[in-house]
């Protein structure tokens, strides 16, 4: 977020839409599923509109969803959000969800495991493609000083920001000079717990790279997870500075487990 003489504003490019491509965090997703069958075991539903009875998506790239009763296991590291909860955030791909009025944003399959705690929010009340409200600002001045300067990616701040270490907004403590630069991402608590937790991940930058590694259970025991067994199929795309824009391929890797071991 960045102050401007009209107010607070969100550094986008493609957000509005939800296509961001250039003002995000790098992430990394990994679908594993029993159904190893083309375009992401048929979860891919390509255009504007697939589901007719369902509002269309802003971008024009389609949907993820399964058209029977089966789950499909998608792990989520985000870079920004997730990676300082040392978390990948556990998903799945199931049946359409219904629409909730009021969300901005429909995702179809597209889903979140149950959590028991534990979350991340925008630092805006409500969004607008041209000035919004923060929900919070620093309680100190300095806090923000780390985020107003170019530094190479190995030395940046972290950009997340601590619910705690902030306060409610008011107009009177908003004192910062044009141009000032403020992340956008809230943590109420250092993590999530419960199943949307199952996913342990931790990703370091160095040399132009990203090294990743993600560890979970085999079998969780939950429903919203696919239990990791011999001949489970697996898809991984990775996001660069992208909100929905990933690598793919067409082909699944299908897992195999040496029985000796």
């Amino acid at each position: 977020m960045k102050k401007t003489t009209e107010g607070w504003e969100i550094l986008q490019s493609g957000y509005k839409i939800f296509d961001e491509k250039r003002h995000y965090e790098d992430k990394f997703a990994i679908l594993l599923s029993e159904n190893c069958s083309f375009a992401a075991a048929g979860t891919a539903h390509l255009g504007q509109s697939p589901l007719a009875d369902k509002p269309a998506n802003w971008h024009g790239k389609g949907y993820h969803y399964s058209t029977s009763e089966q789950v499909h296991d998608l792990w989520h590291w985000k870079a920004v959000r997730t990676n300082k909860m040392h978390l990948a955030d556990d998903n799945f791909i199931g049946k359409p969800d219904k629409v909730r009025p009021g969300a901005r944003r429909y995702t179809a399959g597209y889903q979140q495991d149950s959590k028991e705690s534990g979350a991340y929010r925008m630092n805006w009340k409500w969004y607008s493609p041209t000035t919004i409200t923060p929900k919070r600002l620093p309680a100190k001045t300095d806090q923000l000083a780390p985020y107003q300067y170019s530094l190479p990616h190995s030395q940046s701040p972290d950009w997340t920001i601590s619910w705690f270490d902030y306060q409610p907004y008011s107009s009177s403590h908003d004192q910062f000079p044009l141009g000032t630069l403020m992340p956008s991402v809230l943590y109420t608590s250092n993590r999530f717990e419960g199943d949307r937790a199952d996913v342990r991940a931790r990703g370091i930058w160095r040399d132009g790279h990203w090294s990743l590694e993600l560890v979970r259970k085999l079998d969780t025991g939950s429903s919203q997870d696919i239990p990791i067994v011999d001949g489970i199929c697996m898809w991984v795309s990775a996001f660069d500075r992208a909100q929905i824009a990933h690598t793919r391929h067409s082909r699944a890797i299908q897992l195999s487990f040496d029985k000796t071991l």
